[in-house]
């Protein structure tokens, strides 16, 4: 069952957000619809198909690193899938078994997570614990409580509230998890905010450690020294790993 904009409203209601937070998230909503149909194309358009591959490269690596052959993985925000169903053919080519669910809050991207064979589960990135259980109990599945790895792909920056995402996804790690984020460096381009209804302008390397610090025990944080490319526009990337 995909919900309808009326019952995510519902949802949100239910899950405590104001009618400002509400408002907002609608409007992101509303744009990403007119996006879903292109969305694997646009992110193509982003990166370079290097870029794309390393960007895959690096996640799988760190799923790797925990040393498991079978992995439950949870991407918030996967819109369309399109990194996410790249990271579970990588894993399972090298041998590792991924169990993956799709968490987003646009009706259509979960449409799409569900043909490409990923879970598709209705949530909020600040509230992941919550959603997953009001979607297991709405639209009939039976998504887990914990998972080894939380993944986020250029998504972050659209986040009302990044800190409060971080403790949502530290709310559903499992013991010896990991959380894995890859996203865009601050940059000035404030227009952005109405093109793409960027939340924020990205984060700066100091700006994300200082936030996963306050959450997470390990922290790591780098430049990836890959670029994507918005309107002619080349943002930095950042690789972030919080354990």
């Amino acid at each position: 069952m995909i919900p309808s904009i009326k019952e995510i409203r519902l949802f949100l209601r239910r899950l405590g957000f104001d009618q400002g937070s509400i408002k907002e998230l609608i409007e992101q909503i509303e744009y990403f619809e007119t996006e879903a149909p292109e969305r694997d194309d646009i992110v193509r358009d982003y990166l370079r198909n290097e870029c794309i591959e390393r960007l895959v490269d690096e996640i799988v690596k760190e799923v790797i690193r925990l040393g498991r052959k079978d992995v439950r993985i949870l991407d918030v925000a996967a819109g369309s899938g399109f990194f996410t169903e790249r990271v579970k053919n990588g894993l399972e080519s090298r041998g590792v078994r991924a169990e993956i669910y799709g968490l987003d809050i646009t009706p259509s991207m979960l449409k799409r997570l569900k043909k490409k064979g990923i879970t598709p589960i209705w949530g909020v990135a600040e509230k992941i614990r919550e959603s997953i259980e009001i979607a297991n109990e709405h639209c009939g599945i039976n998504a887990p409580k914990e998972f080894d790895v939380v993944l986020s792909t250029l998504a972050f920056h659209h986040f009302l509230k990044p800190e409060a995402v971080l403790g949502s996804m530290k709310e559903v790690l499992a013991n010896g998890g990991k959380v894995v984020i890859i996203d865009v460096l601050k940059h000035s381009h404030s227009e952005f905010k109405d093109t793409l209804k960027d939340t924020h302008l990205g984060f700066s390397l100091g700006e994300i450690k200082e936030m996963g610090s306050k959450v997470f025990g390990k922290v790591e944080v780098r430049p990836l020294g890959l670029h994507c490319e918005v309107d002619g526009v080349l943002i930095g990337l950042y690789r972030a790993v919080f354990a």
